[in-house]
């Protein structure tokens, strides 16, 4: 009943939200809500360097509400990170749900996103990312959370009072954002036979009742807008919407590989 080791995270990096250990347990990843990553040398104790999220690095300051470390791809060293989305906005036609960091290089390597519209419009093409290192100074930290915050409320649209603006709900409430609040990752992807011939893409063995995927491991992500996907991180084709889908979407997958980073989008 004694304390063995005590890490303590800079306070103006904001309240910590969540955080992942590798499978050595030799470090600790720390997210925050202002979207600063933080790496922890466990063994020593030691802070080996911030940086903030991709989202993030264009000032604005955004929650991290998930992070955890990717089974097939990195080596152990890239974790997956799921980002909030701008509440301050009504154009939900691209949305960053997950981001994938290098933490040993401080750099994006994947970006999972949610678009709204026909599967011919042009696709943003992918670039490369380096983390923003996070600062060190409280007194800067704490002027660039104000300048956020400015910002954010200088492009809120304000609610107006007339009849026309308060005659409709929509105008009201906006629709769910598509925020990724809780997601598992894992190899290998069993259990019962699927009740709808809409998994049929994600493979059923014969003879057996487990779905098998690609092998190069799943995700499954849980989002504001009430919807569970199944993700093949191997074959992003054969991503499906386990829950949440309704009858009139048709969801089709793709990705765009660059030379760094790798962009993936729904």
């Amino acid at each position: 009943m004694r304390v063995l080791q005590t890490m303590e995270n800079p306070r103006h990096y904001g309240p910590i939200t969540c955080l992942c250990v590798d499978r050595k347990r030799s470090w600790i990843i720390v997210g925050t809500s202002t979207g600063v990553l933080t790496l922890w040398d466990r063994r020593f104790g030691l802070l080996l360097k911030s940086w903030h999220v991709g989202v993030a690095s264009a000032g604005r300051s955004v929650r991290i509400h998930q992070c955890v470390v990717h089974l097939s791809k990195g080596r152990g060293k890239w974790v997956m990170v799921s980002v909030e989305a701008s509440k301050r906005t009504t154009d939900r036609s691209s949305t960053t749900l997950v981001e994938v960091w290098d933490i040993e290089k401080s750099v994006l390597m994947e970006t999972f996103v949610t678009r709204t519209g026909s599967s011919s419009d042009p696709i943003p093409e992918p670039h490369e990312l380096t983390g923003v290192e996070a600062d060190t100074s409280p007194a800067a930290a704490i002027a660039a959370l104000v300048r956020s915050r400015q910002q954010s409320a200088g492009d809120a649209r304000p609610l107006g009072l007339s009849s026309r603006s308060v005659s409709s709900t929509d105008d009201l409430l906006p629709p769910p954002a598509p925020d990724v609040r809780a997601l598992i990752v894992g190899l290998d992807f069993g259990g019962h036979s699927p009740p709808r011939s809409d998994y049929g893409e994600l493979g059923v063995e014969a003879g057996t009742s487990s779905i098998r995927t690609s092998g190069r491991g799943f995700m499954v992500s849980g989002s504001e807008d009430r919807k569970m996907r199944l993700w093949d991180l191997g074959k992003l084709e054969r991503t499906t919407v386990l829950s949440g889908l309704s009858e009139n979407e048709k969801p089709s997958y793709q990705y765009v590989l660059a030379l760094m980073p790798l962009f993936k989008t729904i």
